[in-house]
């Protein structure tokens, strides 16, 4: 796929790049003299569009946004776009930052599928594709890099990959399985309301500012317990609240809540094969904690259920009273090195690794500390850390510089553009955890 794109660029290829499966899914890609410039199709499509809209347009209301261009129109969302412009509601930054994440987002899909039916070893699951000469929205919004959302999607996936998540696509729809599974948890309640089968992963993920792959590797846990699953379809389900005295009479289990049986949810691969859910915990168990309600449609033997230990990481994902950690830095293993530390002492964590929409997102993210990197591609932490100071939503919010350097004149350059304070490479969890208790209060 990364050739004929390229092959495409090199031609100063203008229409579109149809790509098609014999299972029904497909993807469009929009080019203008070899650049992309537009995407369409593929998994939960309209979600995609509503989701970054709502991400690049936070103070707009995304249904009074859709109706400024009737359904009937051909390149309907990109002309609402357009609209938006002309009215000066949506920066040209902003507009370029939506557009490069909804096409890095279908590249990433379309990497997993060609990926998962390459290793299933089914030819006819193989991706087919048409070219379309000409065929392109009538005017320019803007052109993208090619190289650089190509390489941004195929980090994105590799990342997703070495992670153990290559057969778990996040379009799936994460669902409450068992929900005795996650009885006396402190964090039931979160994780319930959190987890109501309505959203995807991405869309939990922008639910509760957390990067998706640090969402989906928190649930994974779970998941391989049985007490979540995930369904290709929106599956909304009213599951009773389990009270905090952590009595197991007291999860609500009657007729109008019950799960749907096992086999109504499954696990679903890329290659969109049913998998049986996976087996659950043998850990020992007691009898006395057994809901037994008749009502109940879950299954499970008479005397027994099964009792998960959530990892110590949990609270920070659902916890929204626990502080907000922020941390812009290109580099993957930084983000995860200070997502292990900060959420293991309760800290909730945000990582955003694409400096050029670093801003937008911490203004949407809304942090309580920010840890930002020096040296970056495209936009330095001398340029982020100044826009921070002249956001009125962020400009109080505690800066901490990451940095290999520790110069004087760094220093000097950071505390002029408003920097709080330096910690310097690799990140050590005394350090980190004493810069943290030294600027925010907790």
């Amino acid at each position: 796929m990364n050739q004929l794109i390229e092959q495409l660029q090199t031609k100063l290829f203008t229409g579109r790049l149809n790509l098609e499966a014999r299972d029904g899914s497909a993807w469009t890609l929009y080019f203008r003299l070899g650049r992309l410039i537009w995407q369409a199709g593929g998994y939960n499509a309209n979600e995609r569009w509503r989701r970054y809209l709502s991400q690049y347009c936070s103070n707009l209301d995304v249904t009074q946004l859709e109706r400024l261009v009737s359904p009937q129109e051909n390149y309907r969302e990109y002309c609402i776009l357009a609209k938006l412009r002309e009215q000066k509601l949506i920066e040209q930054q902003q507009l370029v930052n939506l557009i490069t994440s909804l096409i890095a987002e279908v590249l990433f899909d379309i990497m997993q599928y060609i990926e998962a039916k390459r290793n299933g070893d089914n030819p006819a699951g193989q991706l087919s594709h048409t070219i379309v000469v000409g065929e392109v929205p009538g005017f320019l919004l803007t052109v993208i890099p090619t190289e650089e959302v190509l390489k941004q999607a195929t980090q994105a996936w590799q990342e997703w990959r070495d992670a153990g998540l290559a057969s778990y696509s996040p379009n799936l729809f994460p669902v409450i399985q068992q929900l005795e599974l996650l009885q006396g948890q402190a964090s039931s309640k979160q994780i319930i309301s959190l987890v109501d089968g309505t959203k995807t992963l991405r869309g939990l993920g922008q639910k509760s500012g957390r990067d998706v792959l640090a969402l989906t590797r928190f649930l994974m846990p779970l998941v391989k317990a049985g007490a979540i699953a995930f369904s290709p379809t929106p599956n909304l389900r009213k599951v009773g609240i389990i009270q905090e005295t952590g009595n197991p009479s007291s999860a609500v289990n009657n007729s109008n809540s019950s799960l749907k049986r096992e086999e109504e949810t499954v696990i679903l691969a890329p290659d969109f094969k049913k998998v049986a859910p996976p087996a659950t915990s043998k850990e020992i168990v007691s009898s006395s904690s057994a809901v037994n309600n008749s009502n109940s449609s879950l299954k499970r033997e008479e005397d027994t259920v099964i009792q998960v230990a959530l990892p110590a990481a949990s609270k920070a994902i659902i916890d929204v009273s626990r502080p907000l950690v922020a941390c812009v830095d290109d580099s993957p293993t930084i983000c995860r090195s200070l997502e292990e530390i900060l959420t293991h002492q309760g800290y909730r964590f945000v990582g955003i690794q694409e400096s050029l929409t670093a801003v937008l997102k911490l203004i949407k993210s809304k942090p309580d500390f920010i840890f930002l990197d020096l040296l970056m591609p495209k936009v330095n932490g001398y340029e982020i850390c100044s826009q921070i100071r002249k956001t009125p939503s962020l400009k109080d919010v505690p800066v901490v510089i990451l940095t290999g350097k520790d110069g004087i004149v760094d220093r000097m350059r950071a505390k002029l553009v408003g920097a709080t304070d330096f910690l310097g490479k690799p990140v050590e969890q005394d350090k980190v955890l004493n810069v943290l208790h030294k600027y925010l209060t907790v």
